[in-house]
């Protein structure tokens, strides 16, 4: 615009139009700003086809690794000498990237049921060892055999110990690392048991493997049913139905209750006395983790939420907890969680690593395990305004019971009853740089739209000001200087003199 075009009119006008609109638009910022765009932002939180969050959730959002350590009985020839006990080396990690794609998605808002695909591909830099490993385990198989035994008759017995002698048991198992993980190994005594096709002993296949046949499956997780956070974003996440169900019958009351995030998506402003919950699939419950301490990880305020006794408590802390006992099977202590309703009724457990926070007896008979706080813990670190998880580690050890059997051939010298480890699984990642930049930026919002008021205002209170200067002044472009006062009278006296 040309000023020299402009009249002092409407030089005011622009000037003083401007300054009042600025001023306005800044008070608006400094004061409306941060709880409209906080609206604005958790109005893209909920899940939905063409949402926002959908393209961040539907495929895993961040760079997931899967850890593996394989324990390797190193002296299975000892199993019966007194003086010696069980030795367990832990060899690893081997590990793997874990993609998950959501498939086969079935809408009804507020609900959303998908399988979830995983791939697995094996990261050779961030192990430690090969997968042709050679890894010693006891032979769980025959283990949980002699175990099922038990509730029977001698005559019964008799013919399971004759069967093991038969049908390819024995006391340890020897295969690769490849094997035990994913390709899975041919078993004699599980071929035997999966073609009687008893629905006492439902076991799928001759084949075993702790990951047999789920690289590339969308199936063996079954289905989800989660809440996509619209109406109500405090349950967004929430964990609704596995496999159709909200109980997972596998221990009961609320113990067996489909319950907490399957870690993908958590709902916004987290509450410091709350602790977040994780739905375990494979383990058919969910563990409880604890916000214990405020951090900032690359400039992002975020809260570590870690397991606790209360985590794999069974009673002995919480009364509530106390249904994750197994009718009719002694409770483990404090730190351990029977495991055998997820694994056909078997003398399996579930622990943190290296018995890490469990009595010191689930060691006792066993030589080679060192639980260390530093190493074993498990936690998620989280943004909580938005629930973005910014770094987590989960960890969780599976171990089986040998003991001595009397009555089975394979066992009935056993020097010490002991538990034996068998692997730790460990998942593990952080959000890249690209979503620790968005998460800023939501969370800065609010502060640079407050940033943006305060300079306007200041912008604006200058406009008005200056305006009033260049008015009492008359300085305005092109505006005449009224001659001031006396010297118009001087000049209308000698006016009407002449």
């Amino acid at each position: 615009m040309c000023c020299n075009c402009c009249s002092v009119r409407a030089q005011k006008i622009w000037v003083f139009t401007l300054g009042s609109l600025t001023l306005v638009l800044g008070i608006f910022l400094v004061a409306g700003w941060p709880s409209l765009s906080r609206r604005w932002i958790l109005e893209m939180l909920p899940l939905a086809p063409d949402s926002f969050m959908y393209k961040r959730w539907v495929a895993t959002p961040m760079q997931l690794y899967s850890s593996y350590y394989l324990f390797n009985w190193t002296n299975p020839e000892d199993l019966n000498t007194e003086g010696v006990k069980p030795n367990f080396e832990q060899l690893g990690p081997y590990t793997f990237s874990d993609y998950k794609v959501k498939e086969d998605l079935e809408w009804e808002q507020p609900k959303v049921t998908y399988y979830g695909r995983r791939t697995w591909h094996f990261v050779a830099d961030k192990s430690n060892g090969s997968l042709e490993d050679v890894v010693v385990t006891p032979d769980f198989p025959a283990v949980t055999a002699s175990f099922f035994s038990r509730k029977y008759r001698r005559v019964l017995r008799k013919v399971m110990n004759f069967a093991l002698n038969r049908e390819g048991g024995s006391t340890f198992i020897r295969q690769t690392a490849r094997e035990w993980l994913f390709e899975g190994y041919y078993n004699e005594l599980l071929d035997f048991v999966e073609q009687l096709h008893s629905p006492l002993l439902p076991v799928p296949s001759g084949n075993f493997g702790w990951f047999y046949e789920r690289n590339q499956s969308k199936t063996a997780e079954g289905n989800f049913t989660i809440h996509t956070g619209r109406g109500d974003l405090s349950r967004m996440g929430d964990l609704l139905l596995w496999k159709g169900q909200n109980h997972t019958g596998y221990y009961s009351g609320e113990c067996g209750k489909v319950n907490g995030s399957t870690g993908e998506l958590w709902s916004p402003d987290r509450q410091w006395d709350r602790p977040t919950s994780i739905f375990m699939p494979d383990a058919g419950r969910f563990l409880n983790l604890y916000p214990t301490e405020n951090m900032t990880i690359d400039g992002i305020d975020a809260w570590r939420y870690v397991a606790t006794e209360l985590t794999l408590d069974n009673g002995q802390l919480s009364a509530d907890t106390k249904c994750f006992c197994v009718g009719k099977r002694e409770c483990p202590l404090n730190g351990v969680l029977d495991f055998s309703p997820a694994t056909y009724n078997g003398p399996f457990y579930m622990s943190h690593p290296h018995f890490h926070m469990t009595d010191g007896i689930y060691r006792e008979n066993t030589t080679g395990l060192q639980p260390n706080a530093l190493e074993h813990s498990m936690y998620v670190i989280m943004e909580p305004t938005l629930g973005a998880p910014v770094k987590l580690r989960g960890q969780l050890m599976i171990s089986v019971r040998v003991v001595r059997d009397e009555a089975i051939d394979f066992f009935k010298e056993v020097a010490y009853d002991h538990y034996a480890p068998l692997f730790t699984l460990v998942l593990h990642g952080e959000m890249d740089d690209n979503l620790k930049g968005l998460v800023r930026l939501a969370l800065n919002v609010p502060r640079i739209g407050q940033y943006t008021g305060i300079a306007l205002l200041l912008i604006g209170l200058i406009m008005v000001a200056v305006g009033v200067y260049l008015t009492r002044t008359h300085k305005w472009h092109n505006e005449q200087k009224p001659a001031p006062i006396d010297k118009v009278k001087v000049e209308d006296k000698n006016v009407n003199t002449t």
